[in-house]
């Protein structure tokens, strides 16, 4: 059995705006929601605007069409940052985010410059299919990292989430204790008892003093197995080429964590896909020449197999490499949608869709 690709095409693409970091969810109601960052296109990458955004198209078709874009949600003080989407067994959709307040440079003087900077995160959630959202409600601050600016969006991140067989939600990210926000960031994680009313903080899981990480995807296995794949880069400065996924794993519930190990899955950052067979559907974004756009590997159930199994490539031909960020949702007929933004060849970025089907 093999895997290919049957079908690209677009979902958002909007001259004068910039689209990007999709994440796609099927509703309560079975609807797929594709959600991306959009603001206004100034012919350069911006992922600190203040004026980040989070919209959604929505499919009632298993993504045979697909409706214009609508607001989901912003930071009252900012733009967002990053953010993650999913739904939970209660019925609701959670997102949550990192975001950038807009902040007078100097304080002390009316009528000063505004700047983007690094701010606190949060989450909304949609009891209504994703219709409504609630406002925003800000995480708690972590014990050990620096909180908001100099750090880079710390304590939440793109992130996965996973629901645990004792109803615990597991939210993975990343954090910095350096004084001035540098890096490495180190991998850590928050936990929720109550449907992600509330969180607790749950603790350091990979760090690291040269390599850092970031924008972890989170998978629980058919044998209670937790595995982590973290954004890594493995020193300062490490090219598009050298930044990897990197692996951490618990056996006992999230309670204790392996050691951190280099896969060869090259590119970031990662997402990992739960098939009907207990298969692993994992997309990795990848900017290098020749290599713009996201690779797959389906794993076995375990993921025993990261390493090795074969590569399917998603989509290769953005014209710049601002391109990425894959998430993946299964489609009722067994095969795969995965969503990705992409550079047009205006220089816009906006949302694409690649339908892949398994062969025999």
């Amino acid at each position: 059995m093999s895997w290919r690709v049957v079908e690209h095409f677009t979902i958002y693409r909007e001259e004068g705006w910039y689209g990007a970091h999709p994440n796609v969810v099927r509703t309560p109601g079975g609807n797929l929601l594709v959600l991306f960052h959009r603001s206004p296109y100034v012919g350069y990458s911006h992922h600190s605007h203040p004026l980040f955004d989070v919209r959604a198209c929505r499919s009632e078709d298993e993504g045979q069409t697909w409706s214009g874009q609508h607001f989901i949600t912003t930071d009252p003080l900012g733009g967002v940052l990053d953010f993650g989407t999913h739904t939970l067994a209660d019925g609701s959709i959670f997102l949550h985010a990192s975001n950038v307040a807009l902040v007078p440079q100097d304080k002390g003087r009316e009528g000063a410059e505004w700047v983007a900077r690094a701010g606190i995160p949060f989450w909304v959630r949609s009891h209504d299919d994703g219709h409504p959202w609630t406002e925003p409600v800000r995480f708690p601050p972590l014990p050990d990292a620096v909180w908001g600016h100099p750090a880079s969006h710390s304590g939440i991140a793109r992130s996965g989430l996973v629901q645990m067989p004792d109803g615990r939600l597991l939210l993975p990210s990343k954090a910095t204790d350096h004084p001035d926000g540098a890096m490495p960031f180190f991998g850590m994680l928050r936990i929720s008892r109550d449907m992600g009313e509330t969180w607790e903080y749950g603790g350091r899981i990979a760090e690291d003093p040269v390599a850092h990480f970031s924008e972890p995807a989170i998978h629980l296995t058919p044998s209670g197995r937790i595995v982590v794949l973290f954004r890594c880069h493995p020193r300062p400065g490490a090219t598009s080429e050298e930044v990897c996924l990197a692996l951490v794993e618990s056996t006992d519930g999230g309670e204790t964590w392996s050691p951190w190990r280099r896969t060869t899955v090259r590119g970031c950052p990662g997402h990992m896909l739960g098939l009907r067979d207990g298969r692993i559907f994992t997309t990795v974004g990848t900017r290098w020449p020749g290599q713009r756009g996201c690779l797959a590997r389906i794993l076995e159930p375990e993921g025993s197999d990261l390493d090795t199994a074969p590569v399917l490539v998603i989509r290769s031909d953005s014209h710049g490499s601002d391109c990425g960020y894959p998430w993946s949702v299964a489609l009722e007929d067994g095969r795969v949608l995965v969503v990705y933004y992409y550079v047009y060849s205006d220089g816009h970025r906006g949302i694409e869709g690649t339908i892949v089907e398994e062969v025999s």
